[in-house]
This record gives structure tokens, C-alpha cells and sequence, in this order.
């Protein structure tokens, strides 16, 4: 019975223990995000990129290719086909100068021969704010992309780099100009660069 009741108090100790070290680390970010407004203390703060974010965004580019199908097919080494995309970005701020998220795309590419086809592809994505709005945006994931012939589409994993500039637009929301260059390999039909200009709107 006492061996019962020492096992009891010990298992209601620990659940004790581990209830408020999950409250202090709930409430840890919580209070990270917390600024000193005109009303007193608030989570969030006017252009404050902590918190959850959702932007959604567009891009406009080529992709280059040096293909063994497309030279087996064309005898030719290298080629480029317009491409387009609308994306959209969800995640949170770690804090004010670093946002992690995913961002999903769906876009086009336009081949002369076999006409448009469509892709899509998401990344795991990390900006890092440097000097004001300027920016450093990496990611990495998978991404459909032209087989070398431009028949259908296959899917390319690789990821994107960059650089931008996001100008608050108000309070809460902002626009991102960024120039990327997205680069995907094809297993066997080697690999796909896509540099192209991106817009994006988020609200944080």
C-alpha cells in the first residue's frame, strides 16, 4: 500500500514537472513576440514579421537545360522554354529578422512542339532579413520540371536561392520583389536552372 502511494506521488510529481515546463515553453514565444505599444503590451507589433504569415505570390522566368534526352532527340546540348508560376507561402516568424515556411507552386511552361504543360512543386523555405526589407531567401524541396524532349513533365529535387527587397505596404502587409534562380535534378536527364523574378504579397 505504501509502496502504491509513493509510486502515485512520484507520477503526479513528474506530471506536475512536465505540465509547467510545457507551459513556460508555450509561453516563451509568446513572450518573444511581445513589443511595447500605445495600448501597453501587445503580441505583435506594427511591421513585425513574427507570428504566422501567409503570401501569396507569382514569378515569371526559363528553363534551362542540358539534357541527354533533349540532345539524343534534338542534337542539340542545351535549350530554354518560358515558364510561369503563382505560389503560395504559409509559415511563422522565428523571429524579426528570420520567417521559416513551405511554399507551394503551380505553374506552366510552353513548349513549341508539344504545347503548354503544367507542373507544381513545394519547398521547405527560410528568408533572412539582412538590412531592412533586404532579403536572402533559400529552399529546398521538389519541383516538376520539362523532361528533355518536352513531353510531359518530371519531377526535379533541388531547391532556390535569392535575393530581394520587401516594402511594407502597411501595418501588417508587404510586397517582396526577389530575383531567383531555381535549380532541380532530373535523375538520368540531368539537371534544370530556372532564374526568374518574383512578386509577393504577405501579411504577417
Amino acid at each position: 500500500m505504501m509502496r502504491r502511494r509513493l509510486r502515485l506521488r512520484a507520477l503526479h510529481s513528474l506530471l506536475t514537472v512536465i505540465g509547467a515546463y510545457l507551459a513556460i515553453c508555450s509561453f516563451a514565444p509568446v513572450a518573444e513576440a511581445s513589443v511595447l505599444g500605445r495600448r501597453g503590451i501587445e503580441i505583435e507589433g506594427p511591421q513585425d514579421r513574427r507570428g504566422f504569415y501567409i503570401g501569396p505570390g507569382i514569378g515569371f522566368g526559363a528553363t534551362y537545360f542540358d539534357s541527354p534526352l533533349f540532345a539524343r532527340t534534338f542534337n542539340e546540348a542545351t535549350a530554354f522554354i518560358p515558364a510561369g508560376r503563382v505560389e503560395l507561402a504559409l509559415g511563422g516568424g522565428v523571429g524579426k529578422r528570420l520567417t521559416l515556411g513551405v511554399n507551394l507552386h503551380l505553374g506552366t511552361y510552353m513548349s513549341s512542339r508539344f504545347g503548354p504543360k503544367i507542373f507544381f512543386g513545394g519547398d521547405v523555405e527560410a528568408n533572412v532579413f539582412i538590412v531592412r526589407g533586404f532579403f536572402v531567401r533559400t529552399g529546398l524541396g521538389i519541383g516538376g520540371v520539362p523532361q528533355g524532349d518536352g513531353r510531359r513533365v518530371r519531377m526535379g529535387a533541388g531547391g532556390v536561392v535569392g535575393l530581394g527587397y520587401e516594402f511594407w505596404l502597411n501595418a501588417s502587409a508587404a510586397l517582396g520583389v526577389a530575383l531567383l534562380y531555381d535549380i532541380r535534378a532530373v535523375p538520368g536527364d540531368g539537371l534544370r536552372h530556372t532564374p526568374y523574378v518574383g512578386l509577393r504579397f504577405a501579411w504577417y
